[in-house]
C-alpha cells in the first residue's frame, strides 16, 4: 500500500472509531450490559481523543 493510501486507510480506521464512540454513549444500560460494558467505561472509552486506541 502507498504511504498516501495508509495515511487515508489510517485517518478512516479513526473515524470508525470516534462513530463506534459516540454509537455506544447512545446505548441505554440494558443495551450496554448485553455487551459486557457498563456506561463508566463507555463515558471513559468516548473521553478518548478520536485519534486514539
Amino acid at each position: 500500500m502507498t504511504t498516501i493510501g495508509s495515511l487515508i486507510a489510517g485517518l478512516m480506521r479513526m473515524r470508525e472509531r470516534a462513530r463506534g464512540r459516540r454509537l455506544l454513549l447512545e446505548m441505554d444500560a440494558r443495551l450496554l450490559k448485553d455487551i459486557g460494558l457498563d456506561r463508566v467505561g463507555v463515558e471513559a472509552e468516548a473521553a478518548k481523543p478520536w485519534w486514539r486506541d
